[in-house]
């Protein structure tokens, strides 16, 4: 037994850790191994990133020489930046343009009398209407004489019969009242000038008889010729020719005062029943000519030559041909109302309708739309006295416009001599002033309407007092009808919003009506609302020619009110939310206006005056201004919202004695297009803008100018060169990042990345390939790189002869745009093709590189990690062994114990 020794904490001295080590070092050195390859496998798709991120720099820069509007850039040379800013867009056409501002727009600004001051003295108790319309002055364009053939601008001579003589220059006119002023201002010349219908007039006021009346043009102009006005008389009237007349050619918008006309839409508007009893019944929806209006008639269906239509002296004229019984007549249909615009509300003549005017003419006005619309009730004949005594009786019984009365009182005669009377417009231009020029006081200024007629009282100039004129006031020209757009209705200006508005009749019934997409007129609305059965309202436009009127029909105990229906702004917006008033008939009515009107208490102040304007709209801005003087010098200023002629105040005080005056007019810029004022043409806009002058061509006014400016418009190549430099900069920086990342340095012994992988190699020859392809195969000069300059130099890098694009696209644009544009077989289509194939984020050729990388990379992460579950398991299975020894090495240990005591026993036996 004592042979049987065991040396014990040999084992259990040993490092556990370092013994596990030891019997795993074989399968952690394999996982180190596949962590290695691991790397290399991300560092090799990082590589391939960074080669992707610069192909796709390359492919911005070819979709940009894809793309046509990079070869439709035009640059812009100006001449004189200081006087007009030019932009141009991608419609412009290259060339030189010649403009020069003649003319910057003003808004019209007026001041009123002088107050102590603005918030303790009071303005008195009335009404304050501001309006943008009414006026009787609406100058002709000189671009509508000679049927739209406008006059060629220059110099005139005119000389008087006293031989004294003027040059008036013409060069900058632009309306009838410009040619107007400019003779009528001359004061080296006894001659004074107006227009009549289509002709200009002019009168020597010189009283002699020494020479003719002469004009002629000056330079070889033919401005006096295309005024019509090239004569010499030997009398002291010249009679010009005809030089504006209502023609076919005229817009539906030229006509009755600019009113226009508001057709139906998919519907007839007139009918019209012949003498054979045959009904035409015509849709003039898409009209917009009196060309239009009268083929509509005499090309309808039905005609077939019973009826034909003709514009003859400014009038449309129908004749029935058939020969029946019946009447000729014509009425409006579907609620239309187009007959009395087209001046067709005429007697029937026979088998025959001639209409009345469908103009006033130059700088006139047709009675019919006086008194809002209302007209003259009865045509006659009135009598006038001066104040010297004398007495005319004139018959306007076939008058029509306001210049046909002017001109009847101005050459009015008592027992052949010329009345003592002027007529004229007034002050504010929104009616007539009659004038007794006598200087006498023998008897009063006497007008008054004869017989049956009412044109003196309609016009309001009857008087018989001594008094030395007569001031009609306003005349209310209708400027607001059935045809007036509701873009621009609402109170500031804008647009009427889209909703619902309620109106409730004096016998509480309600009516919704719905102002929705399809409203875009006035009248419009006018019929949506006469189409609501529920209510007992009749809608139509108002007796002051400014807005349209609702008119109670139920005659109940209630209230006529108009209201919002929902969370909208629409009642407002079409100025429907004024409190109702009863008219002479004893009916409710809501009136809407387009202006700004505001009541005046007794206690309002200049303060309170300007808060109740600045609320009530857009029209004007309102502020109080010091004009610094020691007395009273606190006005009320309005200035306009809205600059050019558009935005001219008609502003009625209502007898508060406020004085407004104007201080600065209302007036449209005016450009210049050319150079030569007698070839050129002069356009005019309410601000200083000018949107596509020319094709392509936006213009703002800066400065007036002294002399034109030119604008140069040139393709812009520069831009495609630079394009062109960048496809190659961004090749060629590929070509680096690739050489970079498969380098290898022989001194260092170190290699890039990706060197020796076939990859680049691969992608290198695509690229090639996609370089050399031969584009286009007919007549064009650039059918490859090498015709605009890039060709393969040392490495593969591209080489740029810049002027050799820039001579290709001197000589031959359009093949080097048709070399890189043309769709699908275009260098930047193809090209981008071969790059699409690279790159395309699901199937390109990086994409799909990086999918082999991203599996072989998740691959070896698999074995990494089932390796280590392995070597885990083996230390596992170790540590398991050394317990198992570490138990018998105890368990024997113990059994040598027990032997050593039993050795004593033994010995004391022997």
């Amino acid at each position: 037994m004592s042979n049987l020794t065991v040396t014990t904490g040999l084992v259990s001295g040993l490092d556990i850790a370092g013994l596990v080590e030891a019997l795993s070092l074989n399968e952690q050195q394999a996982v180190k191994r596949l962590e290695a390859r691991a790397s290399e496998f991300e560092i090799k798709k990082t590589g391939l990133n960074a080669l992707e991120a610069n192909l796709l720099g390359l492919s911005t820069s070819m979709a940009a020489l894809g793309n046509d509007i990079t070869f439709e850039q035009l640059s812009v040379t100006n001449s004189a930046e200081s006087q007009i800013a030019a932009s141009v867009g991608k419609t412009a056409v290259a060339g030189t343009y010649v403009f020069q501002a003649l003319q910057k727009s003003a808004s019209e600004q007026s001041l009123s009398r002088g107050f102590a001051d603005s918030d303790q003295q009071t303005v008195g108790a009335g009404t304050l209407t501001i309006s943008q319309g009414g006026f009787l002055d609406q100058s002709t364009l000189l671009e509508t004489l000679n049927d739209g053939s406008g006059i060629r601008r220059g110099n005139i001579r005119i000389s008087d019969r006293n031989g004294a003589s003027a040059s008036i220059d013409l060069t900058r006119a632009v309306t009838i009242d410009d040619v107007l002023n400019k003779i009528n201002n001359e004061v080296n010349i006894a001659v004074t000038a107006r227009v009549v219908d289509g002709q200009f007039i002019l009168e020597d006021t010189s009283g002699s008889t020494a020479s003719n009346l002469t004009v002629v043009d000056l330079d070889g102009g033919l401005a006096a010729a295309d005024l019509g006005i090239d004569k010499s008389v030997a009398a002291s009237t010249l009679n010009g020719d005809t030089v504006y007349e209502t023609t076919e050619n005229f817009s539906l918008g030229q006509i009755n005062d600019g009113n226009g006309l508001n057709l139906l839409q998919g519907g007839p508007d007139i009918r019209i029943t012949l003498e054979d009893a045959t009904a035409l019944e015509i849709d003039l929806s898409d009209a917009k000519t009196l060309k239009d209006v009268i083929a509509k008639i005499n090309d309808d269906a039905g005609n077939g030559g019973k009826l034909t239509a003709a514009l003859t002296s400014g009038r449309i004229v129908l004749t029935d041909t058939t020969g029946g019984g019946g009447t000729l007549s014509i009425e409006d249909i579907n609620n239309s109302s187009v007959i009395r615009k087209l001046g067709l509300d005429a007697a029937v003549s026979g088998s025959s309708i001639t209409g009345n005017r469908l103009t006033g003419g130059m700088n006139s006005v047709l009675l019919r739309n006086l008194r809002g619309g209302q007209g003259i009730d009865q045509l006659g004949s009135i009598s006038l006295t001066d104040r010297s005594g004398q007495t005319a009786t004139i018959d306007l019984s076939s008058a029509e416009t306001l210049t046909d009365v002017v001109e009847a009182i101005n050459s009015a005669q008592d027992s052949g001599s010329d009345m003592l009377l002027n007529a004229s417009l007034n002050s504010k231009k929104d009616g007539i002033l009659i004038t007794d020029t006598s200087g006498a006081s023998a008897s009063n200024l006497i007008i008054a309407d004869v017989a049956a007629s009412t044109l003196a009282a309609d016009l309001g100039i009857v008087i018989n007092d001594a008094v030395d004129s007569i001031d009609s006031d306003s005349l209310a020209l209708r400027y607001v009808n059935e045809a007036t757009s509701v873009s621009k209705y609402a109170p500031d200006g804008g647009t009427v919003e889209q909703g619902l508005i309620q109106i409730t009749d004096s016998d509480g019934n309600v009516g919704i009506i719905d102002i929705s997409s399809a409203v875009n007129t006035v009248g419009d609305v006018i019929t949506r609302i006469n189409a609501n059965s529920s209510i007992s309202v009749t809608a139509q436009l108002n007796d002051t020619g400014d807005g349209f009127v609702l008119i109670d029909n139920a005659a109940g105990a209630g209230t006529l009110k108009v209201e919002e229906f929902g969370d909208t702004k629409t009642a407002g917006d079409l100025r429907l939310l004024g409190d109702s008033v009863v008219g002479g008939d004893g009916k409710q009515r809501v009136t809407s206006r387009k202006v700004t009107q505001v009541e005046i208490t007794a206690t309002d102040t200049l303060d309170d005056l300007v808060t109740k304007l600045n609320n009530a709209g857009g029209l004007v801005n309102v502020s109080v201004f010091d004009d610094g003087s020691s007395f009273n010098s606190t006005r009320l200023s309005l200035t306009a919202a809205s600059s050019g002629k558009a935005g001219r105040m008609l502003i009625d005080d209502g007898g508060l004695g406020l004085n407004f005056t104007t201080i600065i007019n209302a007036q449209d810029s005016l450009l210049q297009v050319g150079s030569n004022p007698a070839t050129a043409f002069l356009i005019t806009s309410s601000d200083n803008s000018y949107q596509n002058v020319v094709e392509g061509i936006d213009l703002d006014l800066v400065n007036i100018g002294s002399s034109p400016a030119t604008i140069e418009i040139q393709k812009n190549t520069a831009s495609i060169v630079s394009n062109v430099e960048n496809f190659v900069a961004n090749y060629n920086k590929y070509l680096d990042v690739a050489a970079e990342l498969t380098k290898f340095n022989t001194e260092t012994n170190q290699r890039g990345i990706l060197q020796g992988d076939g990859f680049t190699t691969r992608v290198g020859v695509r690229l090639d390939t996609a370089l050399s392809k031969r584009i286009g195969t007919g007549s064009e000069s650039v059918k490859t790189l090498l015709d605009i300059g890039i060709r393969v130099g040392t490495g593969g890098k591209l080489i740029f002869t810049k002027k050799r694009l820039e001579d290709r696209l001197k000589d031959d644009p359009d093949s080097v745009r048709k070399f890189f544009t043309t769709e699908d077989t275009g260098f930047s289509a193809k090209f981008n093709t071969t790059l699409k194939s690279l790159t395309d984020i699901v199937d390109g050729t990086f994409a799909n590189e990086k999918n082999v990388l991203d599996s072989s990379i998740k691959q070896t992460q698999g074995r990494i990690v089932d390796l280590n579950v392995l070597l885990e398991s083996k230390k596992t299975r170790l540590l398991n062994q050394f317990v198992q020894m570490e138990t018998i090495i105890n368990s024997i240990q113990s059994q040598q114990e027990a032997l050593k005591a039993l050795s004593p026993i033994s010995a004391n036996r022997k």
